[in-house]
């Protein structure tokens, strides 16, 4: 497996440990209140908010705090008002970072953004500086119990999917952003159990990283900005070989 794709299924297994700490709950409610505010009140038309909805019901999260959630959005209740920004910068290495945050104070989240990439030795860039190292691609993660590639494969193509990737965990599926919940949908009717499905940066190109401390300095910056409560997601495009993922973890 790529380093960057065994990178990923690490996070995944980390977003659990988050669900355990409950700060997962903090950053799905700020997503509901995103989406609502970008799309509107109703699931059944805004199809950021109803996946948001999901994956709050997939880790428990009380139907009073979704609601509470929703009204955030719509401002019917007070409170933070939060927006999405995206931060573009460099990690050692000259690696690209695409930081994505929800902030309800955009000038503490720059800040925050700004010391942590210093203090790891990266840097803050200006707004395009790496974005055209990434696309924008729809991606939806299948639980691999009970299938083969085979079978992923044919399901997904029929579902409308443009690539299917082998993860440790699971299949990775991606398609046209535009058409990422159709194609859930699709699949879903086909029976398979989806554990995440959304709109993501994709590197359309990687840094290959073979240094060990370079790796190593990598990964602490990625974890200590995932670490900021503003922080949605932070996306790389390195290529680190497994080896020196497993040392640095």
């Amino acid at each position: 497996m790529a380093g960057h794709s065994h990178w990923a299924q690490i996070k995944h297994k980390k977003a659990k440990v988050d669900a355990q700490r409950g700060k997962l709950f903090t950053k799905i409610i700020r997503e509901i209140t995103v989406a609502v505010r970008e799309g509107g009140p109703n699931p059944d038309t805004n199809p950021r908010l109803r996946t948001a909805i999901e994956n709050a019901r997939k880790v428990n999260m009380p139907s009073e705090t979704i609601e509470r959630a929703i009204k955030k959005g719509t401002g019917e209740l007070g409170g933070e008002n939060y927006e999405e920004v995206l931060y573009e910068g460099y990690a050692p290495g000259g690696v690209a970072l695409m930081v994505i945050t929800q902030t309800d104070n955009r000038n503490r989240t720059t800040s925050e953004v700004r010391h942590v990439l210093s203090k790891h030795g990266g840097n803050l860039g200006s707004s395009g500086c790496v974005a055209f190292l990434f696309d924008r691609v729809g991606m939806i993660e299948v639980q691999k119990e009970g299938l083969t590639e085979e079978e992923i494969y044919d399901k997904a193509i029929e579902a409308g999917a443009e690539d299917v990737e082998v993860g440790e965990l699971n299949y990775i599926i991606y398609t046209k952003p535009e058409e990422l919940y159709l194609v859930k949908e699709s699949l879903q009717s086909a029976g398979l159990q989806i554990d995440r499905a959304e709109v993501v940066y994709k590197p359309n190109t990687l840094v290959q990283v073979q240094e060990p401390e370079t790796a190593k300095r990598i990964l602490k910056l990625i974890d200590a900005l995932e670490e900021l409560d503003d922080v949605k997601e932070v996306v790389a495009n390195f290529d680190i070989p497994v080896e020196l993922i497993e040392q640095a973890t």
